[in-house]
């Protein structure tokens, strides 16, 4: 519960707005914001090398988010048949949806890629949230754990 906590607080609460939205653009940026978070983590433990963890992995996925998008992807590729949409049109959360239309004004239309049509963008922005933070929180765990 406390790890879960200081994540919630280091990703949430310590980070402003100027972090969050270029800690995928500029490398200093993104190191700043991890220095911060990482910093959290020093109620839990002192262990450099669980730190260490902790920091160059939410390094890693916070400053290239395509590692999230791709797996997303690539995991929706397990159903039958091995098919799932083009990763051009499922750029934007690992998912079929329209969210990257919205941003550049064009849309593509409900038609159906391998079987299947859009999904809502507010769902698929939940979903990769939650994916990441799934990620964010097992490496913790384990980092705490055994280092």
């Amino acid at each position: 519960m406390e790890q879960l906590l200081v994540h919630l607080f280091g990703d949430y609460i310590a980070q402003n707005d100027y972090l969050a939205l270029n800690k995928s653009k500029n490398s200093w940026i993104c190191l700043i914001h991890v220095l911060i978070y990482t910093a959290c983590f020093l109620i839990l433990t002192l262990s450099w090398k669980a730190l260490f963890v902790i920091g160059i992995t939410h390094f890693i996925l916070d400053r290239w988010h395509f590692i999230i998008r791709r797996l997303i992807w690539f995991k929706n590729h397990l159903g039958p048949g091995l098919k799932y949409v083009p990763y051009t049109k499922c750029q934007g959360t690992g998912y079929y949806d329209n969210l990257l239309n919205e941003i550049t004004d064009k849309f593509f239309t409900a038609e159906e890629i391998n079987g299947y049509t859009p999904r809502l963008n507010y769902i698929t922005l939940w979903l990769y949230i939650i994916t990441d933070n799934f990620f964010h929180l097992t490496i913790n765990f384990f980092a705490l754990k055994y280092l």
